[in-house]
């Protein structure tokens, strides 16, 4: 014996709306190699370089291992050091921080430039 209940009808075809759903994430990495595209261009412009993450990985750097007290994005290698942040008039432990990320966007330029004074690393490593 067979148990007969309701039947379910679906209107929707599971495979069309797959198809679609694939299409769209295909439009999405278009859409994510135009904008890649554009911000090179704009790189090679020479726009202002940007971090791509707005600095939101901040570290601070000072005594014992290095003699200057500064804060170091990770992201971009951009460095705000206790002696232009003296320069912009506040103290290494109470500046805000947008001057902190001020002076990390004028070293990221500086780096883009090729300023000799500023080191974007140490070579191949």
């Amino acid at each position: 014996m067979v148990a007969e209940g309701p039947l379910i009808i679906v209107k929707e075809d599971m495979f069309k709306e797959a198809e679609r759903l694939m299409r769209r994430k295909a439009g999405y990495k278009e859409r994510e190699r135009s904008n890649r595209a554009t911000g090179l261009h704009n790189l090679a412009m020479g726009t202002k370089r940007r971090c791509p993450m707005r600095h939101d990985t901040i570290a601070w750097s000072g005594p014992p291992h290095d003699e200057v007290r500064a804060y170091i994005c990770l992201r971009c290698n951009a460095a705000a050091s206790e002696p232009e942040i003296k320069n912009f008039g506040y103290d290494f432990e109470t500046v805000p921080d947008w001057i902190i990320h001020q002076i990390l966007d004028a070293d990221l330029q500086r780096q883009a430039e090729g300023n000799p004074t500023s080191f974007s690393g140490l070579g191949g490593f």
